[in-house]
């Protein structure tokens, strides 16, 4: 029998992007997957965006993962996963984003940032 840290570290967060996420945000996480069309109204996040990514946790990536887009008035168009994903396989995925954009959250910007990485930003 496998001991639960040996069972987690089996699980293939980039295996699980590229199964359920690349549809959308594309092979390389750049936001360019086959649903992402020039007509949609907003398009997948590009997840190797450093500096966007930068300004997230990793609780807000849970959150956005488990809930979809709409629980972070983001695009519908993301479906929550809670159903689909374990809490260890949604753990898995965030490790593989942080991979995919090189970075970490870099803690509290300021509002100049901010509005530069998400317009709408008020």
């Amino acid at each position: 029998m496998l001991s639960s840290a040996h069972a987690e570290a089996e699980i293939d967060g980039r295996e699980l992007y590229l199964h359920w996420c690349s549809q959308c945000h594309g092979l390389e996480g750049r936001g360019d997957g086959a649903n992402s069309t020039p007509d949609n109204r907003i398009n997948p996040r590009d997840h190797t965006d450093a500096f966007y990514m930068s300004t997230r946790t990793d609780k807000q990536l849970e959150e956005v993962i488990k809930g979809g887009g709409i629980s972070i008035s983001k695009s519908a168009m993301m479906p929550p996963w809670r159903a689909t994903l374990t809490d260890k396989e949604i753990k898995a995925v965030i490790l593989y984003l942080r991979k995919l954009c090189n970075c970490q959250f870099e803690g509290v910007f300021s509002d100049e940032k901010l509005r530069k990485t998400s317009p709408d930003f008020k």
